[in-house]
């Protein structure tokens, strides 16, 4: 029996693996790919226009090419073109609910004349010494080092302040008013060397989440007042600190490193998702081949403040005995950018355990007939190499986005999907991370901000679930509204699931301020609706 799961897992991680390198393959059969566009002489139509122009359209000749499409390519099609068909009609609808002009895209010019527009003010920074940030004008000197090296120091002080009013009631009800302060200070040497601080002084870390400043409607308030350094690392280039041992710049010397407390991502977030350790990287970048355009590699040790996450229990848990060792590339090919990351962690805790995970992506940009879709494979899996426990488990992650632009338009409609077989278990993430689905979309995401989690909460424990949303722009982009509609269910043991729908729109008020409501409601099986909503107010200065 063990063995034949074990078959049945290798031929399903073969198959996967083969589907990615597929993608990266067909790059060669796109190059002499033609875009025709809807409406031209071959006589193909879209179909992402409504069904009565497509009805006109096939009545005046403009559909008798499309016994001419090449079936994969109008099967692949399908789907997008069913999900594209309400678009329009959702941007009317929300257009009239917010009052705001949705924004289209218009291919010709205008008749009249709009002059010089003027370009917009740069936006300060908090605090700028020496240097403005994206600022114009001469540069100053600078210090030349004994390495050769010209350091022009600049101090810069930026962040965001967010402040929200928000309710939900999944497992009891919470009403509170939450804020959060992400503060920064940068010491810039040149443009590859700088000293980070970071601080959070309105939420406090604790083992395995955070407390933050929280004044409860039903409740006392809650006090996260902290002056913890939450980020403080120093990153570099060797070849720049050094540029005298290699004068021409032809010695390959160029190698970034970093060393402090600093977050850490890798696979977007599927495979590691750190907001703070302690760690030091080394990084090489600009390897090039004959078929490897760019090839960047980066060696990571970290020592503390790892979070081991599990598919079992809730929440990450604080291991200060783990310590982490990883090897992350990205790879641009002509068609394609290839991540390859693998990381192990091991933990003196026989409790958590060790573990050691791998993810393999393929992000890519496909021109169709009928449109350009942006496609990105994961494929990650976890095995433990001590006893199994909670936070150290073996089992596989599939995850797949697709998006794509409806003509005329600059929105985005985008379908996310992810299965979890058995427990996958990701190296580590941060208390705030949750698991590694939260990047399926708005219901799957939890804001980051109080007690208020995600409107679906799913662990990669024999799950399977998907997001369809549309992301509409309106008013020359200074508003934008996300529709989406989601579900999760169980693979495995009880009939457990949740389907559910967002909204959250958002509103720029200036270059600073931005408003943003969120609400949401969603159906759990077994268990009564769960209706949620917040208003947040983002400062970033």
């Amino acid at each position: 029996m063990m063995r034949q799961k074990l078959e049945q897992r290798c031929r399903l991680q073969l198959v996967f693996l083969v589907l990615i390198v597929c993608a990266v393959d067909q790059g060669a059969a796109q190059e002499n790919a033609v875009v025709v566009d809807s409406q031209s002489a071959t006589g193909f139509t879209s179909l992402f226009d409504s069904d009565a122009e497509h009805a006109a359209a096939v009545s005046t000749g403009r559909g008798e090419g499309d016994e001419d499409v090449p079936p994969v390519a109008r099967m692949f099609e399908t789907v997008p073109d069913m999900f594209t068909r309400p678009a329009p009609r959702i941007a009317d609808f929300f257009s009239g609910l917010i009052g705001a002009e949705h924004d289209e895209v218009r291919s010709a010019l205008a008749d009249e004349p709009i002059g010089i527009q003027p370009i917009p003010e740069r936006p300060p920074l908090l605090i700028e010494l020496n240097e403005a940030f994206l600022g114009t004008g001469p540069m100053a000197a600078g210090i030349e080092l004994p390495t050769g090296a010209i350091w022009r120091p600049a101090f810069w002080v930026f962040g965001d302040l967010r402040s929200g009013v928000q309710y939900a009631d999944s497992t009891g009800p919470v009403a509170e008013w939450a804020n959060r302060l992400d503060l920064f200070g940068q010491l810039n040497l040149t443009g590859t060397e700088r000293i980070l601080v970071g601080m959070r002084p309105f939420d406090e870390e604790t083992a395995s989440g955070r407390t933050f400043n929280t004044q409860d409607f039903r409740a006392s308030s809650i006090a996260g007042w902290n002056a913890d350094m939450q980020t403080l690392f120093f990153e570099g280039d060797f070849g720049e600190l050094f540029p005298d041992l290699d004068p021409e710049d032809i010695g390959g010397n160029d190698i970034g490193f970093s060393v402090g407390r600093m977050p850490l991502s890798a696979q977007q977030g599927l495979l590691i998702a750190e907001d703070r350790i302690d760690a030091f990287t080394v990084t090489r970048n600009s390897v090039a081949t004959e078929d490897n355009l760019n090839l960047r590699m980066s060696g990571i040790y970290a020592w503390d403040q790892l979070h081991r996450n599990s598919a079992r229990v809730a929440g990450n848990q604080l291991d200060n005995s783990s310590q982490l060792v990883a090897l992350l590339t990205e790879s641009d090919f002509r068609k394609a950018t290839v991540n390859l990351d693998v990381a192990y962690v091991h933990s003196q805790d026989e409790v958590i355990g060790d573990v050691i995970a791998f993810g393999v992506s393929a992000i890519q940009r496909h021109h169709l007939l009928h449109n350009t879709y942006n496609t990105s494979l994961h494929f990650l899996a976890s095995y433990p190499t001590t006893a199994p426990t909670a936070y150290a488990d073996q089992g596989e992650l599939l995850f797949s986005r697709i998006s794509w632009t409806p003509h005329h338009t600059e929105d985005l409609i985008y379908l996310n999907s992810f299965w979890a077989i058995d427990q996958f278990t990701s190296p580590t993430r941060g208390p705030l991370a949750g698991g590694a689905l939260g990047q399926t979309g708005v219901l799957f995401s939890a804001p980051g901000l109080g007690r208020i989690g995600a409107p679906i909460g799913v662990r990669t424990d024999n799950r399977a679930g998907t997001s369809l949303g549309y992301q509409m722009f309106f008013d020359h982009t200074k508003r934008q509204v996300i529709f989406e509609i989601g579900g999760q269910k169980e693979t495995k043991g009880d009939s457990d699931g949740a389907i559910g729908s967002a909204v959250r729109y958002q509103s720029a008020m200036n270059q600073h301020v931005v408003f943003i409501w969120d609400a949401f409601v969603v159906k759990p099986e077994h268990r009564n609706t769960v209706p949620g909503a917040r208003f947040e107010i983002l400062v970033r200065f």
